[in-house]
C-alpha cells in the first residue's frame, strides 16, 4: 500500500529502456554516516528478495572509521547499537552465499562501489557485473533523487523503514517490465530447449569452451539444465561472457550442491578460466601467534599470514578464528581479553560480567596463569579431529563425503554403499584430496547446518 502511495505522489518511473528480468533477483540499499564531503561510511546492508521468508534481510555492520558522536545524534542512529554490530568480515560469508546464482540489483552505482569496497578490505575479489536502475555517469539521476525526496517526507532517511520502502520501489520498477520481456524470453529459451534438454536437472558443475577446446568459464549449479537454459536466454544479456565464443558444453554431476560449489571452485583456481570473476585469487589466512603483556601475561595474537610454508591452511576468516579461540578459552577457564575475544581497557567480562578470577584483574599470579596456558595452548595444538560429511550420491546405488581434518578441508569422494566398511580409512581411500583455501572454508562451514548429526562421522 505504500508503495503505491508513494509512487503516485511524485511520479517518477518513465522506463527510459530496458533492464533485463531475472528469476533470482536481490535488490540492495546500503545505508551509509556522511562522513566529510565526500566520505560515506557504511552502516546497515538491507536486502529485498521474492524469494526471502521475510522478503527483507538487515544486515548492521560496524562503521570501520571512528565516528563522532555528534554524527550518531544528527542522524538519529543508535550509537552503542551500532559500535556491537558485527565487523563487515564476520558476515561477508552469508552474503556472498545469499548471492551466488542471484542478480544483484542497484539503485545507482555508487551503492555497488560501496559493497564491493566493502569486500576488497577483506581480500575478497567481488567483481560480478550488477543492474544499476538509474546509471547516471557523475551526476545522480533525477530520478532517484525524487525517489529518495518523497520517501524521506514520511520516513527518516536513515531508518530502517526508509531503506525498506527504497527497495520496494526498486523493485516496482524492474517488475513493471517483465511483462514487456516475456513473450521474447519464452521464445529464446524454446529454441534453446531442444540442445538444452539433454542434460540432467541434477546438481553438478558445467564448463564452457571454446573453438580450441579451451575452458573459458566454469559454473555450478542445483539444476543443471535450467541453470545453462537461463544463460542462453535474455535473462543473461548483461553477463560479461561472450556466449559467441561457446563451442561445446562439458558437465561433471555431482549428486548434491555441496560438492558442486567445492569443484567448481577447484576448477576455477586451477583453470583460471577467461570469464570467471571470483574466487581466482585467496586472501592470506589468519594464524594464531603468542605474545605477552607488559606485565608478562601470556596472550594470543590473531593476524595474516603473508609467507608460504609447509604447513596446512586453516582459518581464512576472522569469524572461524574466534569460534576456535572462544571453545578454547572456555573448555581451559582463560582470560578472554588475553585470547583475542575482547578489546577493553579493563578487566574482561569475566570479571565484569561473571563475577570470576581471573588474571586481567588480578585475580591469579601471571606465573601460574602462564603455565596454565602454556599447557592448554599445546594441547590444543596437538589436538586431533576428523569429520566425515554423509551426502547425496550421483545415484541411488553410492554416497558422497566431504572430509575434514582438524577443521581442515581435504577433500571429497563416493562410496558405492555396497561397499563394506569397517573403519573410516574403507571411506577415505576414495578420497579426491583437495587444497584447502578460503573458498572451500566458507563452502565447508555450512555443512554443520545443512548435514544431520546422524550423518557426521567423528572418528
Amino acid at each position: 500500500m505504500v508503495k503505491i502511495i508513494i509512487i503516485r505522489k511524485v511520479g517518477i518511473f518513465p522506463i527510459y529502456g530496458i533492464f533485463p528480468i531475472f528469476d533470482a533477483m536481490i535488490a540492495i540499499y546500503i545505508q551509509t554516516i556522511p562522513l566529510g564531503a565526500k566520505t560515506k561510511v557504511p552502516y546497515r546492508i538491507m536486502l529485498f528478495s521474492e524469494d526471502f521468508p521475510q522478503k527483507f534481510m538487515e544486515f548492521p555492520i560496524r562503521p570501520e572509521v571512528t565516528i563522532p558522536k555528534k554524527l550518531y545524534f544528527l542522524n538519529g542512529l543508535d550509537r552503542l547499537a551500532l559500535l556491537a554490530a558485527e565487523a563487515f568480515c564476520n558476515v561477508a560469508d552469508e552474503l556472498i552465499d545469499l548471492f551466488r546464482e542471484q542478480q544483484l540489483l542497484f539503485s545507482e552505482k555508487e551503492q555497488f562501489n560501496l559493497l564491493k569496497a566493502q569486500f576488497r578490505n577483506i581480500g575478497y575479489n567481488f567483481n560480478l557485473k550488477p543492474t544499476i536502475l538509474w546509471p547516471s555517469g557523475s551526476k545522480r539521476s533525477r530520478n532517484l533523487e525524487a525517489l529518495e525526496e518523497a520517501i524521506s517526507a514520511e520516513y527518516l532517511p536513515r531508518s530502517i523503514s526508509f531503506a525498506e520502502i527504497f527497495l520496494k520501489a526498486m523493485a516496482n520498477v524492474t517488475s513493471q517490465q517483465s511483462e514487456q520481456l516475456e513473450d521474447y524470453k519464452a521464445t529464446h529459451l524454446k529454441l534453446q530447449s531442444y540442445e538444452l534438454s539433454k542434460y540432467s536437472r541434477s546438481p553438478g558443475v558445467y564448463f564452457f569452451l571454446n573453438a580450441r577446446e579451451e575452458v573459458i568459464y566454469v559454473g555450478k549449479a542445483k539444476n543443471i539444465r535450467k541453470r545453462l537454459q537461463s544463460h542462453f536466454s535474455n535473462a543473461e544479456k548483461q553477463s560479461n561472457i561472450d556466449y559467441s565464443q561457446v563451442e561445446d558444453i562439458a558437465v561433471e554431476y555431482t549428486g548434491n550442491d555441496i560438492i558442486a560449489q567445492l569443484a567448481e571452485s577447484d576448477n576455477i583456481k586451477s583453470l583460471k578460466p577467461l570469464y570467471n570473476s571470483q574466487q581466482i585469487k585467496t586472501p592470506d589466512p589468519y594464524i594464531i601467534t603468542l605474545a605477552s603483556t607488559a606485565k608478562g601475561i601470556a596472550k594470543i595474537k590473531i593476524t595474516r599470514k603473508e609467507y608460504e610454508d609447509s604447513l596446512p591452511e586453516k582459518y581464512f576468516n576472522r569469524s572461524s578464528v574466534v569460534a576456535a579461540l572462544k571453545d578454547f578459552c572456555e573448555e581451559n577457564k582463560l582470560c578472554r581479553k588475553h585470547c583475542a575475544l575482547e578489546t577493553v581497557k579493563g578487566p574482561c567480562s569475566n570479571v565484569t560480567k561473571r563475577w570470576l578470577a581471573c588474571v586481567c584483574a588480578g585475580g591469579e599470579g601471571v606465573e601460574e596463569y602462564n603455565k596454565r596456558f602454556q599447557i592448554a595452548f599445546d594441547a590444543f595444538r596437538r589436538k586431533t579431529t576428523r569429520k566425515i560429511y554423509k551426502l547425496k550420491g550421483r545415484n541411488e546405488l553410492e554416497d558422497a563425503f566431504v572430509y575434514e581434518l582438524n577443521g581442515i578441508y581435504e577433500g571429497y569422494g563416493y562410496i558405492e554403499r555396497s561397499q563394506p566398511i569397517s573403519n573410516y580409512n574403507d571411506i577415505l581411500g576414495h578420497l579426491v584430496r583437495q587444497k584447502n583455501n578460503y573458498d572451500t572454508t566458507r563452502i565447508v562451514s555450512s555443512l554443520a547446518k545443512l548435514v544431520r548429526e546422524k550423518d557426521v562421522l567423528y572418528v
